[in-house]
């Protein structure tokens, strides 16, 4: 181990999105985009820790190339004698990925600390569905929740931490198996065809949502959308006599494109949500917009969630 490894890692400012004052025991904590470069020089001082699962490293790289990553709050920790004692799972699938992630990380630790880290993980919902035999789990437990959410009208919560259950997933999962299924399918069978456009799970729970009540809209849209086919080729402006009109596909993929790594999973839901409305109603839209201060707009599509009463609680 190099001299410069018993300091403190170094964090470039233009990587910190946020911080916590240091405590007395000098322990820092931020949040930072960490990116691949960073990732490896931060693996360097990774030093005795446990055996990389290839697994787990898959399955965090696929989520950030997906779009799926949530900050965790297991930070990436460092002692305060420069050696990493969490978070070489997440660092690896960084450089996996090529693409940054958001990580809080903190410095300043007991190098003793390593001993608690991981105690006593909760299993997430992806993790449940794959004990149960679910294939495709990952999409599966994120399209499980937003149907969940949808069902008692939170999908504004969709960005917050554990707040449907594991038991409600596997419901639902259960009781919509095999249409779940053929849409995950459906929205993966071509692994670029929604890259830096919309996440994955986004899409397979708006195509989920919206087939029954719209079958030859939706999959219009989705196939407009993710492959610029097999949807009418109109001008919307003369078609339905408003000057400005606009196809929503093309408002949607305008929107979204240009500015997919700044915009929230959130904002990108409801971008989508207000196409799809236009779409499937066939009523015109001139642009596509969303303010932060607007309440998350109703699906225009029946609320049908099989496996989840009216009254279950999250």
């Amino acid at each position: 181990m190099t001299d410069s490894n018993h300091r403190k890692p170094e964090i470039p400012d233009e990587l910190i999105v946020s911080r916590t004052d240091g405590s007395d025991q000098d322990i820092e904590v931020c949040v930072i985009d960490v990116t691949p470069s960073l990732a490896e020089k931060w693996l360097e001082r990774n030093r005795s820790n446990r055996k990389v699962r290839e697994d787990r490293v898959e399955r965090y790289a696929k989520q950030i190339v997906d779009d799926e990553w949530i900050v965790s709050p297991d930070a990436i920790a460092f002692s305060y004698t420069g050696k990493l004692i969490n978070g070489q799972h997440r660092l690896k699938a960084v450089i996996r990925a090529e693409e940054p992630a958001k990580h809080m990380v903190g410095t300043g630790l007991q190098p003793d600390a390593f001993k608690i880290a991981d105690v006593g993980v909760k299993r997430t919902g992806a993790d449940v569905l794959r004990i149960e035999g679910f294939k495709s789990a990952e999409e599966m437990a994120a399209v499980c929740r937003l149907l969940a959410l949808w069902k008692q009208s939170r999908l504004e919560e969709l960005n917050e931490y554990e707040n449907v259950r594991n038991s409600v997933i596997v419901d639902v999962a259960t009781a919509s198996q095999e249409r779940l299924s053929d849409t995950i399918e459906k929205i993966g069978s071509d692994k670029q065809a929604l890259r830096n456009k919309m996440p994955r799970s986004l899409m397979a729970f708006a195509y989920f949502a919206y087939k029954p009540s719209f079958p030859t809209r939706a999959e219009y849209f989705l196939n407009g959308f993710m492959f610029e086919k097999n949807y009418p080729a109109i001008d919307w402006e003369e078609e339905y006599g408003e000057e400005g009109a606009k196809n929503p596909i093309k408002l949607l993929k305008d929107k979204v494109r240009p500015n997919y790594r700044e915009l929230s999973r959130k904002a990108k839901l409801v971008l989508l949500v207000k196409a799809m409305n236009a779409y499937c109603l066939e009523k015109p839209m001139k642009q596509l917009r969303w303010r932060s201060n607007e309440s998350f707009p109703e699906l225009a599509a029946e609320v049908i969630v099989p496996g989840l009463a009216e009254d279950t609680a999250l």
